[in-house]
């Protein structure tokens, strides 16, 4: 028998391992002889790590309450990053862990949220499988950037046509939308003008002009629907950006969300999409706005029935029925469109979609994805709540902290719960939403109300049992109120008399528990993965051990590994007040993925939320890495992939077609090896407000060499490439028209 020792924060009880098999894991790598509760208190195992640092860690968790998180951690090594138990009851869980070393180890389960029982831990052999790393470049790289809030995901492409990717930042409000020059030695160059300020969302790359460079486009907000806006675009002039929305014949305008470059009548110049948020629509009663480019430098407005009025503030563009022609995934709610090369786009939602799937809500970002490699566009469906479905009634609780986080609605309410804390308290982190309302929202202390009356965010209020003495019989006025009851108990209530702002938010320090008359809002969405099976897509998401529930903001694909099988990058809200892992979902080519927060592309002292990034090789290495977004409040980040792979790759940069100069946007690489055959578009690498033009597109190759290319741009003009090579950059079209 093989001894495990299984120890807690009470009396250590030593334990044989035996055979037992559960009802969902079964592995001869079993760890528990009983299930183990973790509640407040911190639990710990000792196992053997023998062949391979790297495992497939088995976990059957039962939740007692509607939602939990559980860390994994081996001494100094996080191996699970806050897993989602996302309703109550068992749940199993299968994920890729790297404890870095061989040897016995200590595992540390920690718990946020309902008690679980764990029921069974396994440990199995990953066969072979690595994991990327990641290694955060930001700083020495010199892209240096402030804490602010973002809106949809960057704009990545090749602005002034060097070869190097450059990045167009989203910053939504204080700090500007911002333009980094790649200056192809593994640094960066902030642009010395900033493009536009206030309200802003989403962005685009695009060469409208058909003059060799990128062109930007910017979407504007309507002001809360009070000022819509048209968006702006910055034609490139080399040195600097002009501004010619007006001049260009671009004047309609509504609430601006999602912009879009597509050739919608085929004719090889770019038109413009504008996808915008309900509440104020153009004169005419346009939501969306569709501008035809006349190939002069000029836009002229066309209507397009159906597509025009849709119920969507998001889309990705991509070509689910390989026609050539572009189609749209517009979320949320979910709908299909496919485009006819006419401007028109016709609703094909219940023919492609499963009944349960028409429609779908809380979906935050897409991205297409080929999961097999048989030249199908597949669709993986971030899910989350936005800022404004997540303020209503949520808190988090952190036990070994003592931290208590509250994110509340600002409509008309009262909101009461009571906690527990031994000594003083300390306010902090008071955020109140702005709505137009001005009379403040002060903190009423105790039973004599003693009264803060403006606290600032960024304030660190302490708060003494005798400053809050007693409980006030009066809570008629708007704020929060804090008493100190006795005995180490705390009463608390917000009271907002109208709909006065978005959300309040509150932060407490010295808390030991927490008590509430109501269940804090579960935030746990499920992501979707469907499988394009030629004319529908079937839902394959439990098959492909996707991860389960959370509150995801955006996903990014890339084959982060060259094992020649696209991955994903899912960005994971966390909590109200902590950044956690993104889940890597790293596809191993038999129809499944392999879960982890073992990647290293984190930085946990940020104090935002994952947001959305793009996924892209920024130093022409051959290895895809990531430029992510932290939200509210956090920074960007670049994050360079150090996987030590041997695996080949191939990188086609595709430039303007030959005979009419048509530009990259949308092309086909169709690339041959003696075995396989792999398909990708020049496009985005996952869309929420933004899009990118990713058009030195990257294939992960495995053990295999290339052997052909053909590219086929979007209006037919194909190119072939004979290759012998791996591990290079080849070029196909040419790379400067002027």
């Amino acid at each position: 028998m093989k001894r495990i020792e299984i120890m807690n924060t009470r009396p250590v009880l030593s334990l044989f391992f035996s055979l037992i098999f559960f009802s969902c894991v079964t592995s001869p790598n079993q760890i528990l002889q009983q299930p183990l509760g973790v509640g407040l208190n911190t639990e710990e195992i000792k196992v053997e790590v023998q062949s391979s640092p790297v495992k497939t860690m088995l976990l059957e968790v039962e939740c007692l309450g509607n939602y939990a998180n559980l860390t994994i951690k081996s001494e100094n090594v996080t191996l699970v990053d806050n897993l989602d138990i996302p309703q109550k009851g068992i749940q199993t869980f299968e994920i890729l862990v790297d404890f870095k070393s061989l040897g016995t180890k200590k595992i540390q389960l920690f718990n946020k949220g309902s008690k679980i029982n764990i029921h069974q831990i396994a440990l199995n052999e990953a066969d072979n499988a690595s994991i990327p790393m990641f290694e955060d470049v930001s700083e020495e790289s010199g892209f240096t950037t402030e804490v602010t809030w973002k809106y949809g995901g960057p704009s990545i492409g090749d602005v002034n046509n060097n070869g190097y990717y450059d990045f167009v930042l989203n910053n939504h409000d204080k700090v500007p939308a911002k333009l980094f020059w790649n200056n192809g030695d593994g640094t960066v160059t902030q642009h010395s003008e900033e493009l536009r300020r206030w309200d802003i969302h989403g962005s685009a790359l695009g060469d409208y002009d058909n003059d060799g460079d990128l062109d930007i486009l910017i979407s504007q907000g309507g002001g809360n629907g009070t000022n819509p806006q048209p968006p702006h675009l910055l034609r490139n002039d080399g040195d600097h950006f002009t501004v010619v929305t007006q001049e260009v014949g671009i004047t309609l305008g509504s609430r601006g969300r999602s912009v879009r470059w597509i050739d919608m009548d085929k004719d090889g110049d770019l038109d413009l999409l504008f996808i915008n948020a309900q509440g104020l629509n153009t004169s005419d009663g346009q939501r969306h706005i569709i501008y035809k480019n006349n190939g002069n430098g000029t836009f002229t407005n066309v209507r397009s029935e159906g597509i025009e009025s849709a119920d969507a503030e998001r889309v990705l563009v991509t070509d689910i029925n390989n026609d050539g022609v572009e189609d749209l995934i517009l979320f949320e709610p979910l709908s299909i469109w496919i485009g006819k090369g006419d401007f028109t786009f016709e609703d094909k939602t219940s023919e492609w979609l499963p009944k349960d799937v028409q429609h779908l809500d809380y979906i935050t970002g897409a991205t297409d994805i080929d999961l097999d490699n048989d030249g199908f566009l597949d669709l993986y469906l971030a899910r989350g709540k936005t800022y404004y479905q997540t303020a209503n009634k949520s808190y988090d609780f952190d036990p070994v902290a003592n931290r208590l986080d509250i994110r509340d609605e600002g409509n008309k309410a009262i909101t009461s719960l009571e906690f527990e804390a031994e000594s003083d308290i300390t306010i902090s982190g008071i955020f109140l939403w702005y709505r137009l309302y001005d009379d403040g929202f002060p903190i009423h202390l105790g039973k004599q109300k003693q009264t803060i009356q403006s606290p600032k965010e960024e304030d660190q209020l302490v708060v003494s049992q005798k400053m809050a003495e007693g409980w006030p019989e009066d809570r008629s006025e708007n704020g929060w109120y804090l008493g100190y009851v006795g005995d180490g108990k705390w009463k608390m209530e917000w009271v907002r008399n109208d709909n006065i702002y978005w959300d309040v938010r509150i932060s407490i320090d010295g808390v030991a528990n927490v008590n509430s008359k109501w269940d804090p809002q579960n935030r746990n969405v499920q992501d979707i993965l469907l499988k394009n099976v030629g004319g529908q897509f079937i839902d394959v998401s439990e098959a492909y051990n996707i991860p389960k529930g959370g509150s995801h903001q955006g996903v990014t694909v890339g084959d982060f590994n060259n094992n020649g099988f696209q991955d994903l990058y899912v960005y994971r809200f966390g909590f109200l007040k902590g950044r956690v892992t993104d889940w890597l979902l790293l596809n191993n080519g038999h129809g499944k993925f392999d879960i982890t927060t073992s990647h290293n592309a984190v930085d946990l002292n940020d104090k935002g939320h994952g947001d959305m990034g793009q996924a892209f090789d920024y130093n022409l290495d051959g290895k895809v890495d990531l430029l992510s977004g932290s939200d509210n409040y956090g920074k960007w980040y670049l994050y360079k992939n150090n996987t030590n792979t041997e695996n080949n790759y191939l990188q086609v940069r595709v430039g303007y077609s030959a005979k009419n100069n048509i530009d990259p946007m949308s092309a086909v690489v169709e690339l041959f090896t003696a075995q396989h055959k792999y398909k990708r578009r020049v496009a985005s690498a996952g869309e929420i407000h933004s899009q990118s033009i990713l058009n030195t597109v990257h294939f992960g190759l495995g053990k295999e060499v290339p052997t052909k290319a053909i590219i086929t741009w979007r209006n037919g003009e194909q190119e072939t490439l004979e290759l012998q090579e791996a591990n290079k950059v080849v070029v196909a079209g040419k790379e400067n028209i002027n």
